[in-house]
């Protein structure tokens, strides 16, 4: 009879002396809430471009093509006529009026700001109450006696309730990101003060060195547990912050203009490396230093500039929380969306609103049974093919996006649920068997699947929602894609002529690999970044020029400002194309992965890297490496599929293109794969140790595999 023991997963060996090794967040998670319990992801979301109510939306199969009466010299009527299937997204009547609704929203969220940061005495309590808080925030500020609603007649004045719990909810981020900062600042005073070798070297090194983030952390132990971006980075941030006031401080007190960035620094480092100056460069910042630790570093009030609203405080779903789903039943997948606007600002009075003539209406498409569809079909020419992972591949997107639109659905039926029970509880002749299933219905609702609160955002005239939705439970995931396996590890190097290379190591020391070349979009993405240069170039010696000739509060010219909305468009072009190009390259490289059944993905840290000089247009090409954007967008599809995290670690790129992965020698870069001659920077690698050629990508991915079998090293999330 076999015995069946339970077997617990192997952990990573760490070394006793290293730091606890924290997961890495997505920036796609809320600040306010739990992880999920079995991949750490909260939420997905998804981006819907808002439009006015007038404009046509669903024009594709229709033969719909752009109107040639549309000019900007046309008349009125022919634009008003125009305006509904044609040009702008949102009228200008519908952007005045949410620009003045982000206003005074911005507005509110600086005036609690600055009541908060008033009170000195309080300040500090509150930091380390909201950080400790699990729950939301506004929680805890409306509980003070200036912050409350009810107890501020100018506050209630402004806006209505639910928008004043946004209101605090937003602050309260913010507070607590800012206490954090000056807590971790007063920390790294004290270390470099207690230690005056790690100081010299902050000041004299190029890049903050690696010991001294890790006193730091070690020290200030609520970086470990800072859930909306990496303890590393976020303590590298205060580092670069404290030197930058130093070395302002140093060239301000030597009578010397700053400049740029990069020249205070060599100017410092020139100082630093003068035996001759640096004992007294070295008094001035510990004087410094002393004024900090007995005055406190000069931070200033923080304020909120930008034109977003997250709607996360509010999710009783219901009217007044301050936004409303409506189908559009005249309309195929198109939904309404309800602002309310705070008094005394009016929008438009519309029949399904229940804010009346606080309304201020959109619509957007719902493009997910359209997704669900297509993808349908796809996966079943892909069967049919023989292509049975893309099938795959397909069916789970499929089932992805049909579970998101029953999400907003039954969003939707939620809060028309609970609103109608409501208004038939509080009628005189309430009819019990109606008011009895509404309660079901309400019941029934709140146990499905609904998405999350929403964010509205305007960037450029153009309004965004986006709507947070569940990801898809191990269940359903299982059900489109099987039950997997997955016992091996991976491989990934980043590269210039090849964007990523992976590898994975099957057994009997043998190696898959895989190489995903570059797109067109590529090619197109460098002809823009071309375009930019040249033109902001030009737009410089044009502002130059007028500013030379008429001052700099002289208004800029028609001309100029045309440059400059030019710039801009090509910049949201490269922008758009960044997305798609990361989306392409993590799709490829998550679902090789899930192929080849890998567990754990190890990948370059390249945070941080900056080439050698002599390589000529490496930053430049280097930069188009897109390297955070493909890790974030990498995470973020395995967390979906089910993976912990992503099973995602970075691990130090150094010599990782320059040992041999057989033999762990030193080897030659050389041009060709049959060559033996060293070539600077050439495609393919030879060791002439051990006589391996290989390609030079190829070799570098299976280093970064073999890494992880290494000591760990304690830095910044999952990386060793």
């Amino acid at each position: 009879m076999t015995k069946t023991v339970r077997r617990r997963p192997r952990r990573q060996r760490e070394s006793d002396d290293s730091q606890k090794q924290l997961t890495m967040d997505g920036r796609l998670i809320t600040t306010h809430s739990t992880a999920h319990q079995n991949t750490g992801l909260k939420y997905l979301v998804q981006s819907f471009i808002l439009c006015s109510t007038d404009r046509e939306l669903n024009k594709k199969g229709k033969g719909k093509r752009p109107d040639p009466r549309f000019r900007r010299c046309s008349p009125e009527p022919v634009r008003e006529e125009l305006e509904t299937v044609t040009g702008r997204k949102v009228t200008d009547v519908d952007l005045s009026l949410l620009g003045r609704y982000f206003e005074k929203y911005v507005e509110l969220v600086n005036l609690v700001l600055g009541r908060v940061y008033a009170h000195k005495e309080r300040l500090e309590f509150l930091g380390e109450e909201l950080n400790s808080y699990r729950g939301q925030g506004y929680n805890l500020l409306q509980k003070e006696e200036y912050l409350a609603y009810k107890d501020n007649p100018d506050i209630r004045e402004q806006c209505f309730e639910r928008l004043y719990r946004n209101v605090l909810e937003n602050a309260s981020r913010i507070i607590q990101s800012n206490w954090l900062r000056r807590q971790l600042m007063e920390s790294a005073i004290d270390l470099v003060r207690e230690n005056r070798d790690l100081l010299l070297r902050l000041l004299k090194n190029k890049y903050v060195p690696s010991q001294l983030i890790k006193d730091l952390r070690a020290r200030f132990e609520n970086t470990k547990n800072h859930s909306s971006s990496s303890g590393y980075y976020f303590a590298l941030s205060v580092l670069k912050q404290l030197r930058r006031g130093l070395d302002e401080h140093i060239l301000d007190k030597r009578g010397e203009g700053l400049g740029y960035r990069p020249s205070q620094r060599r100017r410092v480092r020139q100082y630093l490396g003068d035996e001759t100056e640096c004992s007294a460069v070295m008094s001035l910042v510990e004087s410094r230093l002393q004024q900090f630790a007995t005055e406190g570093y000069p931070f200033q009030t923080p304020r909120m500039i930008s034109y977003s609203e997250d709607f996360s405080a509010s999710t009783e779903n219901m009217p007044g929380q301050g936004y409303w789903y409506s189908q559009d039943l005249q309309r195929e997948n198109e939904i309404l969306f309800f602002v309310k606007l705070p008094e005394p600002m009016e929008g438009k009075e519309l029949q399904d609103s229940p804010f009346r003539i606080r309304t201020l209406p959109f619509r957007f498409f719902d493009w997910l049974p359209r997704a669900v569809a297509r993808d349908r079909v796809k996966a079943d020419r892909a069967e049919r093919e023989g292509k049975h992972m893309r099938a795959k591949k397909l069916r789970f997107r499929a089932m992805r996006f049909e579970d998101q639109h029953t999400q907003l659905v039954n969003t939707i039926e939620l809060q028309h649920a609970t609103y109608q029970l409501v208004k038939w509880k509080n009628r005189k002749d309430a009819d019990p068997e109606k008011v009895a299933q509404l309660k079901e219905k309400v019941q029934r609702l709140r146990k499905s699947r609904t998405c999350g609160p929403s964010r509205l955002l305007l960037r450029n005239h153009r309004v965004t929602l986006q709507i947070p939705f569940h990801p898809p439970t191990r269940k359903m995931v299982n059900d489109v894609l099987g039950k997997r396996r997955y016992n091996r590890s991976a491989g990934a190097d980043r590269g210039i002529r090849v964007p990523i290379v992976l590898s994975v190591r099957n057994g009997n020391n043998e190696y898959t690999d895989k190489m995903l070349p570059f797109g067109t979009l590529v090619e197109k993405r460098d002809t823009l970044r071309d375009q930019t240069r040249h033109l902001s170039s030009r737009i410089a010696l044009m502002r130059n020029n007028w500013e030379g000739k008429h001052g700099k509060d002289y208004p800029k010219p028609g001309h100029l400002r045309k440059k400059e909305r030019h710039l801009a468009a090509i910049w949201q072009k490269i922008r758009r194309l960044d997305r798609e190009i990361a989306r392409q390259i993590a799709s490829a490289t998550v679902w090789f992965c899930e192929r080849h059944g890998v567990k754990t993905l190890y990948l370059e840290n390249l945070k941080n890297y900056k080439p050698p000089g002599g390589y000529g247009t490496l930053s430049w090409r280097l930069s188009s490496n897109l390297w955070s954007k493909v890790l974030e967008t990498i995470q973020y599809m395995r967390e979906s599929l089910g993976h912990r995290r992503g099973g995602i670690w970075t691990v130090s790129p150094a010599w990782t293109s320059q040992k041999c992965h057989a033999c762990g020698e030193k080897g030659l870069r050389v041009e060709t794969q049959d060559s033996t001659t060293e070539r600077r920077a050439g495609e393919f690698f030879y060791c002439p140790h051990c006589g391996e050629q290989i390609h030079a990508d190829v070799n570098a991915a299976r280093n970064i595999l073999d890494s992880h079998t290494e000591q760990p090293s304690a830095v910044a999330g999952r990386t060793i």
